[in-house]
Formats: structure tokens, C-alpha cells, sequence
């Protein structure tokens, strides 16, 4: 999902609400990983036995700044931070504005 400056939002734990500020894209994350595959269970994997290179789950996903106005851990102040864009979703018939 990408995401706009001024676009309404909440978080998809803590239900916290706020507006984006700013999106810094492709911030996290990787397309490739080294991976295991076909391995046995309960045997014992290290660093030598990658025998693939395969897509990771998330892949690629964007660092966004939202300020946040129902910030129900610390009642009484807004703040902005940082969030990861898997962890917050739009808000139903946000049109971004």
C-alpha cells in the first residue's frame, strides 16, 4: 500500500490514529534473502547450508512519519514516529486530502 502525506491513518495494533507526514519509500526491508530449502526436521542449519536465493515475505516496504493524535499509551500528548507501512492501514473513504 503506498501512502501520501496527509492522509489519515491507524495503526494496526494499538488502533492509534494520526496523519502521515512523510514517507521515505523503500526504506526497509530486501527483495532476496539467502534461504534453506527442503531442509529436515531437527537438522541442525548454520551459515553453510543455504543452498537458495529466494523472494522474502514482505519484501521492499516504505518508513513513514505519522503524527499521531489518539495516542491512547500516553493520554493527554500527541507524537509523531516512525512506522514500518506494514503496521498501519488507511482509513476507510480516506481520499488522501
Amino acid at each position: 500500500m503506498k501512502f501520501e502525506a496527509g492522509q489519515l491513518v491507524r495503526h494496526s495494533t494499538t488502533r492509534d490514529i494520526g496523519i502521515v507526514k512523510k514517507v521515505d519509500a523503500d526504506y526497509y526491508g530486501a527483495r532476496q534473502a539467502l534461504k534453506v530449502y527442503k531442509a529436515q526436521r531437527g537438522q541442525t542449519i548454520g551459515p553453510w547450508s543455504v543452498n537458495g536465493i529466494g523472494p522474502t515475505k514482505d519484501g521492499i516496504r516504505d518508513r513513514i512519519l505519522v503524527r499521531w493524535y489518539t495516542d491512547y499509551e500516553n493520554v493527554g500528548y500527541t507524537c509523531g514516529s516512525y512506522e514500518d507501512g506494514n503496521d498501519i492501514e488507511p482509513l476507510e473513504g480516506d481520499n488522501g486530502v
